[in-house]
Parts: structure tokens; sequence; C-alpha cells
């Protein structure tokens, strides 16, 4: 499999001088300011095959922007090596940045004043595109973006969600190879956000683009990425298939059951912890190991008219990992 992205101890400091609070502090800092240096990125090591779909998350502050940025050659790393479709991004060669596009959910990158139409003809001249694909590009992305009856109403007009159909197609055009997604629902209502994430679904589909998502919004990671990838502190904390993370142990799952007849709630809570329950209704709370044997055991000794097992939910699952000690 040819590898999209490699990286070997890739590594970015920033540092700032500090300062006290007030006049004083300010006269202070100009004759013995204290230089404080942050490691933002710690010795990271990432292989990324072509046409993978990843979603590499955090909580803030964790580095990842950061490290999309120092993929994207948006800013240099302190130390490390990093390609990207072989090359090297801080030199951003004009190839290179024809083969990538970087979108944020922070920032607009349409002219406010003009449709998108215009501003994706302004798209294939910057990148080159020959008129043949562009046509082709364009008739193929405003389908799938469904941005057909917006094309030439000015972008001020628009909705953030339409405008963020509008940006993920006008960054497509010239078909790059990596695609960069910083927060791109964030601030969306479910519909765009579904919306969108359809879109990114169906380009990942197509398997010879590498997609790289940063989000909080769990829906995102759940429903696009085949793969995780968690940084903390800096640092990789966890990075395998999100099937992976759905059976990680030592959490607990709930069992809710629908009883067709009468039951015991102290006999079954001797099965687990009962977290709410009513007449003909209860959800258990059980080890995961001892799940199944639960089960069975509810539907042999009781008349059960329905049952569920839910896990703890990825955001539980992924909270624990943030929370885990710095090594």
């Amino acid at each position: 499999m040819m590898q999209a992205i490699v990286t070997k101890g890739l590594s970015k400091n920033y540092w700032y001088y500090e300062k006290e609070a007030g006049l004083s502090g300010s006269l202070k800092s100009l004759l013995r300011a204290k230089r404080v240096e942050v490691e933002a990125v710690r010795q990271i090591d990432l292989v990324v095959d072509v046409g993978e779909v990843i979603g590499f998350i955090g909580p803030n502050g964790a580095g990842k922007t950061t490290t999309l940025k120092m993929l994207c050659g948006i800013l240099h790393p302190t130390r490390g090596d990093v390609k990207v479709m072989g090359f090297s991004p801080s030199r951003r060669d004009k190839a290179f940045l024809k083969s990538i596009t970087f979108l944020t959910g922070q920032r607009n990158r349409l002219f406010w004043d003009l449709p998108a139409a215009e501003y994706f003809e302004f798209c294939r001249v910057v990148y080159e595109i020959p008129l043949e694909t562009y046509k082709k590009n364009l008739s193929r992305l405003v389908e799938m973006a469904e941005i057909g009856e917006i094309l030439n109403t000015p972008q001020r007009k628009l909705s953030f969600g339409q405008r963020k159909r509008c940006e993920l197609a006008a960054s497509l055009l010239h078909d790059p190879k990596v695609i960069f997604l910083d927060e791109p629902t964030n601030a969306m209502d479910l519909i765009n956000a579904r919306r969108l994430r359809d879109f990114i679904k169906e380009q990942g589909k197509e398997g010879h683009r590498t997609i790289i998502i940063t989000s909080h919004n769990m829906s995102d990671i759940q429903n696009v990425c085949d793969r995780v990838v968690i940084i903390n502190r800096g640092r990789i904390v966890f990075d395998d298939p999100i099937e992976a993370l759905q059976r990680m142990q030592g959490f607990r799952r709930q069992i809710r059951v629908v009883f067709d007849g009468p039951w015991d709630a102290d006999d079954v809570g001797k099965r687990g912890i009962i977290t709410k329950k009513n007449d003909r209704e209860v959800c258990l709370e059980v080890d995961a190991e001892e799940t199944p044997s639960v089960a069975s055991d509810l539907f042999a000794s009781y008349p059960v008219k329905d049952i569920s097992i839910e896990g703890p939910g990825l955001e539980r699952i992924i909270e624990s990992i943030y929370l885990q000690p710095d090594k």
C-alpha cells in the first residue's frame, strides 16, 4: 500500500515571554522577562496509507491543529521529519500545494460579495485546472454538495451551512490527493452537518484520496472515519481502527429490558446495578464480559418482551483516554 503521510519524531515548540498583570508587570518584563517554552507537539510518529479516512482527535490544546498545519506546510517543525505524498511540506512546492487541500470550520475562505460560481472560476485559474477537468469536477461536486440552486447567490446571503458546503466543493475542484479538514462541521445545524458528512464519506469511498479530520463532534468520527488517532498533550496516545475503541475493555454495558409479565427487582438487581426502572422496564448496568450471560439469564428467568444492549458510548471511552496521566 502506498503511503500518503509519514512522520518521524515530528515536534513543534513555541515560546513566549511571561508577564505579570498591570503596568508594573509590563515594566518588569522589559528588564527581566521570563522566557517560557511550550511543547505543542512531541515526537509524533505517524503513517497514513493512501485512501485512509482518519479521525485525528484530542482535547483543546492537544496539538491537533498544529500537527495539521505542519503537514500542510503552514508551520515548520522544530524537529523531526515529515513527508506528504513524497513532498516536504515546509518547502511548499507548487506540485505539493496542488496535491492537498486544507479546510477549517473556523474561517471563511470565500469572497463575501461574490457568488460561489465566480469563486470556483477563481480556483480554476489559481490551480491551473484544465477546462474539461474543471467542468467534470464542478458538475460532480455541485451535485454531491447539493448547491446547484445557490451557485449564483452572493456568499453573504447564504447560511453558514450552505457556505461550508460551497467551501468544501471549492477545495476539491483541483482533485487533491490529501484532504485536511479541521472542525468541518463546527457550529453547523444537524441537517447541514449530516449533508457535509455524507459529502465527505462519498469522497472517501473513491479510495484514492486520503482524508484527515479533526472534530469534537463524535458523529463526524463515527460516521466518516475508519481509523482514529488520539493526540493528548502533544503525543499520540491511541492509533487503531475505530472498532478497537468500541471494543475496549473495562467499560460497563447497559442492558434495557421490557418485561411482558411480573418480575422481581431484587432478583434482577443481583445481576448488576439497576440505573432506572418502572413497572415494566429496567435498565441494568453490567460488566462487559458478563453481558451475554446476564441477558441469557434474564430471558430464561422472566417473560421478556424486548431487550437491548448498549455500549458506554464513544465519547465516554475517548474521555477516559484524555484523562489518562501523561507518561
